[in-house]
C-alpha cells in the first residue's frame, strides 16, 4: 500500500504516460515536485507581499531572490494556492540533477495536469523526450500561446539548476509564448536569463530580501504564535538581531517557547546543535575545513572586518580574498559594505554562531586576538572601534584616553565593535572618561522586560552639574556633563537634558572648526533635540538648521541625526514637502559602525510616516512607523520614542479604532500640564472622545490647557475646544474661541494649526449662515493645504466639512481638482460607513447600539450609565448581550466584530 507523499505523477487524473530522465517510461516522476508544500501553522499573513506578486504576474516574469530562510517558497505555496483557484498555475518545485530531459519530462506534466484541469477539452502540450529540443521547445511555446488565459509557472529553487540548455530553454519560452507565459521564479541566486531586456521594458518584477525581510509587528506575530508571553521589548531584541530574517525569528521563537533566554549570549545560538546554529551551518556558512571559514571564526571577534584586519588576526596574507568567497558562499549572511579596501559584516545571528564556535573550538586565542584587532583599530585611525579591544586586554589607560578624545562619536553614535567586548559591571576609581564610556554603554542595553529603560542614573557618572550658564566650563573634563545629557534625553526629562546640551554647547563653543571641534555640531544637535521634546519648536529648528554648516563631511553622523530630527520637527508643524526632503536626505547618508547610529534614522522615518498620514495614505504610514518602531532601540531619544506612540495612536484614530487609540495612550492624569508629552497625550485622547460624542470627557482633558504649557499645545487646545463648542451646536462660540490663523492676525506657529483653525471657523460661519464669508475662508485653507498635498485635515472634519467643499465646487475655485479628490474620498469614507450591515443570528436593539457607540471609547460602564441615565447594572447587562450576539469576548473584539459588520 502507498502511503500519502509517495504518490507519482502516474497516479494523477488527465497524466501523460511518465517518462524519466532520457524519456524511459519505467522511472516515475514524484508528484510531490509539482505540488507546492501546505504553509506552516504559525504561518503570519502578509499582504504586501501578495499585493507584489500579484502586481508581477501580470507580467512575463517575477523573480524573488534571497539567501536561505527568508520565506520564499511559503510566501509562494500560500498565494499560488489564491492563483490556482482562479486561473492556470503550475509549480515545480527543482532539486540538483534536474537538468535536460529530467527538467522538461517535470514541466511537462505540471502544464499537463493543469491545463486538463482547467480545460480538459484541449489537447495536452507535447511530450519532451520524444522529439529533439529545437522541436519540442517550439511546439511547447505555441501550445502555452493557445491557451485562453495565461498560465502562471512557479520554479521553486532556480539556483539548483546548472544546466545552461536549461535556462536557455526557459528564456526561450518566455520570449515566444506571445505573453500567455507568466513566469514567477524562486531562489538564492538569479538564473543566468537576460534581464536587463526585461528590466529596460518595465517587465521584470524583483522581490529581494529587503522586502521580504519581516517587520517589527510581522516578528511580534510571529513570535506571540509559539511564545505569547513574550514582552515586546524582548521580540524587539530578537526581530534586530535577526535583522528580518524569518527562519531565525522562527527558530528563536521556538527557543523562547522552549524557556531559553536570549538575554544569556543575545540569542539561543551559543549552543552548536540548538536550532539556529545548526540551520546556519547547514545551509549558510562555508565548509568547516576551509580557510575562508577559518577566516570568519577568528574576524567573528569583529563587528565588521577587511582584507588587511583578517590577515592581522588569522596570520595569513589572503584575507581579502577569503572573505570575498564567504561572502559569496553565504550570499545575503555576509555583506560587503562600500569602501575601499572592501569591509564586510556578518548577519548578526551568524556572527552569534561564529563567535559560540570560538569560544568552544579556541577559548584560549580570545586575548590574542582582542590585542591585534586593538592595535590594528588604533594604527588605522578607527579609536572608537579600539577602545572596546582595549578593556578587554586590560589597558584601561589607553581605554580613557579614547574615550576622552573621541566622546562626541560616543554620545552619538555610541561604542562600535560592541557585540564581543563587554565592559566591566564596574570601574572602581576609573577616569571619568571610562565612567562615561560605561554608562552609554548601559543605556544602550540595561532595558527591563517591560520595555522601560532603567531610570537610575549609573553610580559612575558621579553628581550632575549645577551650573547651566557653561561660563565656567572652559577646561573642564567635558564627559562628565556626556552621559548625564544621553540618560535625561532616553528618559525623556527634556528640562535636564536642555541644560546639560547648553552647558556643552557653551563649553565646546571655542574648539574652532575641524576634528578638535567636533563635538559643538553634536552638542548643538542634541540641544535641538531636547528642545524639540519641550515644545520649543523654533528654539529647536534654530539649533538643527545650523548643524550641517558647523559639521563637515567628516562628520556625516551629526548631520545625519540632526537632519532627521529637523524632518520630524517639520513633519509634526505640517510642513510636508520639507519634512520629506530632509527626511530621505537623512536616509541617504550611511551608517557609522556606532551601535546606536542605526537608531538615527528611527526620526526620519517616523517623520515619513507623519507625511503619509497627512496625505491621507494610511499604507504607507503604517509601513513607515514599522520601520521607525524597528529602529528606535534602547538609547534612542525620547524626542523619538514618545512620538512614535502618538503617530501610531493618529493612525489609529484615522482608521476609527479609537480603542486602540486609548490603549495606545494608556490613563492620563487629567491633572497634569507639565509635560509635553502627556499635553500631547491628553490632546489625542480628547480628540478621541469627541469623536466618540463624549463632549464632556474631552472637556475635561482639554480644561487648563489652552492655558498653560508651550506655545504647540496651547495652541492646540484652543483649536480643539472651538471644535468641540461647534460639535455641540454652539458655532457663535466656536467662532470666539478660535484663535487667529490667517494674516494679518495670525497667532499659530505651525501649518497644521492654521489648516485645523481655518477649517473650524469656515465651518461654524457657514452654520452661521454667511456663505459668502465661509467659502472665502475654504479657498485660505486650499492654498495652505494644496501646496504641500494636505488631505487627512479635511477628513478629520466630518460631515460638516464634506458639505462645505461640495458647495465649494460651484464657487469658482482654484482648486477644482484637488477638492473633486477630497470629495470624492469623503465619499468613499462615508459610503463605507453607510453600506446596509450584513445580517447576524440576532439584531441589537435601539439601546445596545447606543451602548456600543460609547464602548468606542475609554468611558468605563460607570461613566456610560451616567451618560445615558441608566444604572450601572444594565449598562452591564447591555453589554453581556452585545458580546453576546457579536461572538465576541472582550470590549476592543466588540468594536472590532461591529466595524466589520458596519454597525459603527
Amino acid at each position: 500500500m502507498r502511503t500519502a507523499g509517495q504518490e507519482t505523477v502516474a497516479d494523477q487524473r488527465h497524466s501523460p504516460r511518465p517518462t524519466g530522465p532520457a524519456g524511459d517510461a519505467t522511472v516515475p516522476l514524484l508528484a510531490s515536485k509539482i505540488t507546492p508544500a501546505d504553509p506552516p501553522a504559525a504561518l503570519v499573513d502578509r499582504p504586501r507581499l501578495a499585493v507584489r506578486l500579484d502586481s508581477g504576474a501580470q507580467g512575463p516574469l517575477t523573480l524573488l531572490l534571497a539567501p536561505a530562510g527568508w520565506g520564499k517558497t511559503t510566501l509562494l505555496a500560500g498565494w499560488f494556492a489564491g492563483r490556482r483557484a482562479n486561473g492556470t498555475a503550475a509549480w515545480l518545485t527543482l532539486e540538483p540533477g534536474d537538468h535536460g530531459t529530467r527538467f522538461w519530462c517535470y514541466l511537462h506534466a505540471a502544464l499537463t495536469a493543469e491545463i486538463a484541469r482547467r480545460h480538459p477539452d484541449l489537447a495536452a502540450p507535447p511530450e519532451p523526450g520524444r522529439t529533439e529540443p529545437e522541436v519540442f521547445l517550439p511546439r511547447l511555446a505555441s501550445a502555452i500561446a493557445a491557451q485562453p488565459e495565461p498560465v502562471l509557472v512557479v520554479l521553486d529553487d532556480i539556483h539548483t539548476v546548472t544546466d545552461a540548455d536549461v535556462i536557455r530553454g526557459i528564456e526561450f519560452l518566455l520570449r515566444h509564448s506571445q505573453g500567455q507565459l507568466r513566469l514567477v521564479i524562486a531562489g538564492r541566486s538569479a538564473p543566468a536569463i537576460a534581464l536587463h531586456r526585461l528590466r529596460l521594458t518595465g517587465e521584470l518584477t524583483e522581490i529581494r530580501t529587503a522586502e521580504l525581510a519581516l517587520t517589527l509587528s510581522e516578528s511580534v506575530r510571529l513570535v506571540r504564535e509559539q511564545a505569547p508571553d513574550q514582552p515586546i521589548e524582548r521580540i524587539r531584541e530578537l526581530h534586530t538581531r535577526a535583522e528580518g530574517w524569518p527562519a531565525g525569528v522562527r527558530l528563536a521563537s521556538l527557543a523562547l517557547a522552549s524557556g531559553a533566554d536570549p538575554a544569556a549570549g543575545r540569542l539561543p545560538a551559543s549552543d552548536p546543535d540548538a536550532g539556529i546554529a545548526g540551520y546556519l551551518r547547514a545551509e549558510v556558512v562555508p565548509d568547516p575545513d576551509t580557510p575562508a571559514h577559518e577566516t570568519l571564526v577568528r574576524a567573528s571577534v569583529l563587528d565588521r572586518v577587511c582584507g588587511a584586519l583578517a590577515d592581522e588576526l588569522t596570520g595569513r596574507h589572503d584575507g581579502e580574498q577569503q572573505l570575498a568567497a564567504a561572502a559569496r558562499t553565504a550570499a545575503g549572511f555576509i555583506v560587503a559594505i562600500d569602501g575601499e579596501p572592501a569591509w564586510y559584516r556578518c548577519h548578526q545571528m551568524l556572527a552569534d554562531a561564529l563567535y559560540a564556535e570560538l569560544q568552544r573550538r579556541c577559548p584560549d586565542e580570545l586575548p590574542e586576538l582582542h590585542r591585534r584587532a586593538y592595535a590594528w583599530h588604533r594604527a588605522h585611525g578607527r579609536p572608537v572601534a579600539a577602545l572596546r579591544h582595549g578593556l578587554a586586554i586590560g589597558d584601561a589607560a589607553g581605554a580613557a584616553e579614547l574615550a576622552a578624545t573621541y566622546w562626541p562619536e560616543l554620545l552619538l553614535c555610541g561604542h562600535e565593535d560592541a557585540s564581543r567586548t563587554t565592559l566591566p559591571a564596574s570601574l572602581d576609581r576609573a577616569p571619568a572618561a571610562l565612567a562615561m564610556s560605561l554608562a552609554l554603554d548601559q543605556l544602550e542595553i540595561d532595558v527591563h522586560p517591560d520595555g522601560a529603560i532603567a531610570t537610575e542614573q549609573p553610580a559612575c557618572v558621579g553628581e550632575p552639574p549645577t551650573a547651566r550658564s557653561g561660563a565656567h566650563a572652559a577646561g573642564r573634563d567635558l564627559t562628565v556633563i556626556v552621559a548625564p545629557l544621553a540618560i535625561a534625553l532616553a528618559h525623556g526629562n527634556f528640562e535636564s537634558a536642555a541644560g546639560y546640551a547648553g552647558e556643552l554647547v557653551a563649553a565646546t563653543a571655542a574648539t574652532g572648526q575641524g576634528e578638535a571641534g567636533r563635538g559643538h555640531p553634536v552638542a548643538l544637535a542634541l540641544l535641538g533635540t531636547a528642545r524639540f521634546g519641550l515644545g520649543d519648536l523654533p528654539g529647536a529648528e534654530e539649533a538643527l538648521t545650523a548643524v550641517p554648516a558647523m559639521a563637515d563631511g567628516r562628520h556625516s553622523c551629526t548631520i545625519r541625526f540632526a537632519t532627521g530630527q529637523l524632518a520630524l520637527l517639520q513633519a509634526w508643524r505640517g510642513d510636508l514637502d520639507r519634512a520629506g526632503a530632509a527626511a530621505q536626505t537623512a536616509l541617504a547618508s550611511p551608517a557609522c559602525p556606532g551601535r546606536r547610529c542605526a537608531s538615527h534614522a528611527a526620526a526620519a522615518h517616523l517623520a515619513l510616516a507623519l507625511v503619509a498620514l497627512h496625505r491621507d495614505d494610511l499604507s504607507d504610514a503604517t509601513r513607515q512607523l514599522d520601520q521607525a518602531r524597528t529602529l528606535a532601540g534602547p538609547g534612542t531619544s525620547a524626542t523619538v520614542t514618545g512620538l512614535v506612540a502618538m503617530v501610531q495612536a493618529a493612525i489609529r484614530h484615522a482608521e476609527g479604532d479609537f480603542t486602540a487609540v486609548a490603549d495606545l495612550l494608556g490613563d492620563t492624569d487629567t491633572g497634569s500640564t507639565v509635560n509635553y508629552h502627556a499635553q500631547l497625550r491628553r490632546l489625542a485622547l480628547a480628540e478621541t472622545r469627541m469623536a466618540c460624542g463624549d463632549l464632556g470627557g474631552a472637556r475635561e482633558l482639554l480644561s487648563g490647557l489652552a492655558g498653560e504649557g508651550p506655545a504647540p499645545t496651547r495652541q492646540t487646545a484652543r483649536i480643539a475646544l472651538a471644535r468641540l463648542r461647534l460639535l455641540a451646536g454652539e458655532p457663535a462660540a466656536a467662532l470666539a474661541e478660535v484663535p487667529g490663523w490667517a494674516p494679518p492676525r495670525d497667532e499659530l506657529s505651525t501649518r497644521l494649526h492654521r489648516l485645523d483653525a481655518g477649517l473650524v471657523e469656515a465651518v461654524a460661519t457657514r452654520a452661521l449662515g454667511d456663505q459668502r464669508t465661509a467659502r472665502d475662508l475654504l479657498e485660505q485653507v486650499l492654498d495652505l493645504a494644496a501646496s504641500d498635498g494636505h488631505r487627512r485635515v479635511f477628513g478629520h472634519g466630518g460631515t460638516p466639512v464634506r458639505e462645505l467643499l461640495v458647495e465649494h465646487l460651484d464657487s469658482g475655485t482654484r482648486h477644482r481638482g484637488f477638492v473633486n479628490d477630497l470629495v470624492d474620498a469623503a465619499g468613499r469614507r462615508h459610503a463605507d460607513r453607510h453600506r446596509p450591515a450584513p445580517a447576524i443570528a440576532e439584531p441589537l436593539t435601539e439601546r445596545e447600539l447606543t451602548v456600543l457607540r460609547y464602548l468606542q471609547g475609554t468611558l468605563s460602564n460607570g461613566e456610560i450609565a451616567a451618560e445615558l441615565f441608566l444604572s450601572v447594572n444594565t449598562v452591564k447587562t447591555h453589554v453581556r448581550n452585545i458580546y453576546q450576539k457579536l461572538g465576541a469576548p472582550r470590549r476592543r473584539e466588540a468594536v472590532r466584530r461591529a466595524r466589520e459588520l458596519r454597525l459603527l
